[in-house]
């Protein structure tokens, strides 16, 4: 999807605006990140909010494995646990991804970012949903609790985890702890 300098070009983003905030991503500062000039940028970029539009793109694909990694179990709850794990797996691997996919500030003032963010998050709640769904269906997941709410459930004890890692300076094991999490879960969410 990317060609080599424009992948080059969203890697560099993605740093600046985890180190420094979005407030000093500007085509000059990753240009001599880069050690490139402006207008060659432009080449590979039209503007700033393309290459932040890129960015999110980006972090879709590297969540890509996890979710392709779903088609290998049939049963519901062992479903959610690999989307705990290989999306925290993920995160780990790209710490950055926290400091700059997790905090909605960083792309609340442009309404084509927030469609965009808004996409990536219903896609992932939308699997996470089916699953969950599909587990009531088969008595693998309480039924006493709509889908839905076990889905912000999931996500949202995810998303403070991984809040609290990348903000703690990420002194704990994301991965360890996203396993306590997830086997947690399970045993909040299992049909009795």
């Amino acid at each position: 999807m990317f060609s080599e300098r424009q992948q080059q070009i969203v890697e560099i983003a993605i740093k600046l605006i985890a180190d420094k905030g979005i407030q000093n991503l500007t085509t000059k500062n990753i240009a001599f990140k880069i050690g490139i000039s402006e207008p060659a940028l432009y080449r590979h970029f039209s503007s700033k909010l393309e290459i932040l539009k890129a960015v999110i793109a980006y972090f879709q694909i590297k969540m890509q494995p996890a979710l392709e990694k779903l088609k290998e179990s049939l049963i519901s709850l062992n479903k959610i646990e690999s989307f705990m794990l290989e999306h925290l797996k993920i995160i780990n691997l790209n710490p950055d991804f926290a400091k700059v996919i997790f905090s909605e500030a960083n792309f609340q003032n442009e309404e084509n970012l927030i469609l965009k963010m808004n996409n990536m998050m219903n896609q992932s709640h939308k699997i996470l949903e089916t699953i969950v769904h599909s587990g009531q269906k088969k008595d693998e997941i309480r039924t006493d609790i709509n889908s839905l709410s076990i889905v912000r459930m999931i996500i949202g004890s995810m998303r403070l985890l991984v809040t609290q890692w990348s903000m703690s300076g990420m002194i704990f094991n994301l991965e360890t702890e996203g396993r306590q999490l997830s086997d947690d879960i399970k045993k909040l969410i299992v049909a009795k």
